[in-house]
């Protein structure tokens, strides 16, 4: 659980007040470890707030361009397709999840059509 950039900014200017890392810790009933932590953050980038994550890259990364091409060509592939299609053409085995992932990563959905339910009347 992240602590408040209130808690932070305390404890960082107890650090600067002259208190030890590991007593502003006890003091805030905090890790010395994130005493330690927001200090340093502090020192180096000048602010005690909650970093971004980096993008992580996928194992799909590289084969997006034969991904998008499939769909473009058929735009009702199911996940499944996709996965068997990966395994038959780039001898890669992908579980659904991580498919359905990287499409979300990459902002590709399908829009819900009754004509593809078949089990609804005309």
């Amino acid at each position: 659980m992240a602590l408040s950039l209130d808690l932070r900014r305390r404890i960082v200017d107890l650090v600067g007040s002259g208190v030890s890392r590991r007593e502003a810790a006890r003091r805030f009933q905090v890790s010395a470890s994130s005493a330690i932590r927001f200090a340093k953050q502090n020192a180096e980038v000048g602010h005690v707030g909650v970093k971004k994550r980096k993008h992580r890259r996928s194992r799909l990364d590289p084969f997006g361009e034969a991904i998008m091409s499939w769909i473009a060509e058929q735009p009702d592939l199911t996940l499944q397709e996709l996965s068997e299609r990966l395994g038959a053409e780039h001898a890669l085995r992908v579980p659904l999840s991580t498919l359905d992932d990287w499409l979300r990563a990459n902002k590709i959905s399908y829009k819900k059509n009754r004509t593809r339910h078949g089990t609804g009347t005309p």
